[in-house]
């Protein structure tokens, strides 16, 4: 070391790799989060979940009760019966009509009321299918006076709005999913630290709950236009690795 002249130094530090700070927002992408709700009004029977209990999608989270359900099914089984019958009539007409024995608005009458006989009971089967029940399946032995309200999304459970007893309507979700799987990162960075932002960088942050522990989350976009109030430029990250907290 002597003979080439070699110095040492002191240890000292340096900064070297460029770092700033920016304020930021978790989110969650629309399609990231759902609400599970009935199609059919009712009362809230049974509520299998709780705020934090991961779901997934289809999974039954609650059921409802509404004497509506059975009359429904009460109809569908009904109305073969009424059609048949519908059915007799248009052709009793038909001959009638045909012998000169009847009049042609007979016919007419006879014959919208099996057309409407036969819409009726498709729509029948749309909304008993929509409320979970196989048609084919509806009898007098097993009519269904409850629904099963299910997840629309695998997630985990953000909030439970309903309670026990409690009536739901269509407009009424039932409990919040949010699937955190792709959890985002808004940042918004001023504009003289816009250069050491790049597609791909790795970001390290904290959450103001929660300090001691840092996440990561990469940077896949860069905004173009400024925040109004802020004077901001929004830099959107994509968190990784650990998504509890």
């Amino acid at each position: 070391m002597r003979t080439v002249n070699i110095i040492l130094g002191t240890i000292e530090n340096k900064q070297l790799t460029a770092s700033i700070k920016a304020n930021g927002a978790l989110r969650v992408p629309n399609d990231s989060k759902g609400n599970a709700t009935s199609l059919y009004g009712g009362v809230i029977t049974s509520l299998k979940v709780q705020v934090g209990d991961y779901v997934k999608k289809g999974q039954v989270v609650a059921t409802i009760a509404n004497p509506q359900f059975i009359q429904l099914q009460e109809e569908y089984l009904t109305i073969d019966s009424r059609i048949i019958l519908a059915q007799q009539e248009m052709e009793r007409q038909r001959e009638l009509n045909e012998g000169n024995a009847g009049a042609k608005k007979n016919l007419q009458n006879a014959t919208a009321e099996l057309s409407t006989l036969r819409t009726r009971r498709a729509s029948l089967r749309q909304q008993i299918q929509l409320m979970g029940i196989n048609p084919a399946s509806v009898n007098n032995a097993n009519l269904r006076s409850a629904l099963v309200v299910t997840s629309p999304i695998s997630g985990t459970v953000s909030e439970v709005f309903a309670k026990m007893g409690s009536y739901v309507d269509v407009a009424t979700p039932v409990i919040e999913v949010i699937n955190n799987s792709q959890l985002h990162l808004d940042l918004q960075v001023f504009e003289k630290d816009l250069p050491k932002m790049k597609v791909g960088q790795v970001v390290h942050f904290t959450l103001t709950n929660n300090p001691g522990n840092e996440y990561d989350a990469r940077v896949f976009s860069i905004g173009s236009s400024f925040e109004s109030e802020s004077k901001t430029i929004a830099v959107h990250c994509a968190v990784t690795g650990n998504k509890r907290g």
